[in-house]
């Protein structure tokens, strides 16, 4: 689990919404820098209220685990975190004993005078449950009584066994464990936020697992959304600047050959690393230089040398769709930051 900051208030995300609507949490996500789509908040929002997984669905770079993670940062809320990936077991997920803890228990227990059958019985007690990822944040919540956010990401490689193993705690809020008894929350207005990340390439989760969720396939953002992200996300960066990167993306997105075309996480670090460097240009060299923050395959990097006279002309033209929108976006945060 990844602790709260220490010093900020942890907000529920269910009482925002109940309060103050999707406007609120835009507001909140838009705090940390991120700019939610309409349709994606509408679907956030029932997810939250319903108290269901939200299952969003997406190609790279389209924002799916920058969302969660906004989410988690705008209400400082403690964060589960598991990694869907081939081999993950039950222990990794739900639970598993100590096993060496449990047995020095017994032999602790038996040389003070407690019978076997009695040491053996109280062994499987909470001391000695381990609790993986995904009950760990649902016992917590129950626990606690604060709402924790867990994030599954990648969970088209789970396993079919794994997958399976998380049925009971997303339909009802709870697992057994044998010899242990229930570990969760019946209450659904008490539930961790669960945020379920897929890329769609790996494995087809199963139709009961889709059942049991709220489902958004997240789009690409468009140029102008770009616009507006890239701007919220390096707020520091100037008008000319984010022009720049903009036009860099659109540009190769356009180049033929170029297997991984770059995302806008790709353009985010563009960005921080022109900012961070103070270039006040752009020209081939210049672009070379930062290339391989772009260009994430051989053959792509070799594409793009090629093709650098292309980039570097589109990137210094005027383009009347992305310079507008530059300019637009810049003028509106200036007006809201006076009004402020």
């Amino acid at each position: 689990m990844n602790p709260t900051v220490s010093n900020k208030p942890i907000i529920n995300p269910r009482q925002i919404v109940s309060e103050g609507g999707a406007v609120a949490l835009a507001e909140l996500l838009a705090g940390t820098g991120y700019m939610v789509q309409e349709r994606v908040l509408n679907d956030l929002v029932q997810a939250i209220k319903k108290g269901a997984p939200h299952l969003i669905e997406g190609e790279r770079g389209s924002g799916k685990t920058a969302l969660a993670e906004a989410l988690a940062e705008a209400c400082n809320l403690p964060t589960f975190y598991l990694q869907g990936m081939e081999g993950l077991e039950l222990e990794d997920v739900l639970y598993s004993w100590d096993r060496e803890g449990q047995s020095q228990f017994v032999r602790q227990a038996i040389a003070s005078g407690m019978k076997l059958a009695e040491a053996r019985a109280r062994q499987w007690g909470a001391d000695y449950l381990l609790f993986g990822e995904a009950l760990g944040a649902f016992e917590f919540a129950a626990r606690t009584g604060t709402i924790p956010i867990l994030i599954v990401d990648e969970i088209d490689k789970l396993s079919d066994r794994i997958e399976d193993m998380l049925l009971q705690l997303f339909g009802r809020g709870y697992a057994h464990v044998p010899r242990y008894g229930d570990v969760g929350q019946k209450d659904p207005g008490r539930w961790p936020i669960v945020v379920l990340l897929s890329n769609d390439i790996r494995h087809d989760l199963s139709a009961p697992m889709r059942s049991r969720c709220v489902y958004t396939w997240m789009d690409m953002p468009s140029a102008k959304e770009e616009v507006a992200i890239l701007h919220a996300r390096v707020p520091g960066a100037s008008a000319e600047a984010v022009g720049w990167v903009a036009k860099l993306l659109d540009c190769i997105r356009g180049i033929p050959g170029v297997q991984d075309k770059p995302a806008l996480r790709e353009g985010i670090d563009l960005l921080n690393a022109l900012m961070r460097d103070r270039i006040e240009y752009v020209d081939e060299a210049v672009l070379t230089s930062y290339l391989c923050l772009i260009a994430k395959r051989r053959d792509d990097r070799s594409y793009l040398e090629q093709s650098m006279a292309r980039i570097e002309q589109a990137v210094n033209s005027r383009s009347e769709e992305i310079d507008s929108w530059v300019e637009q976006d810049f003028m509106t945060r200036t007006s809201l930051a006076l009004v402020a």
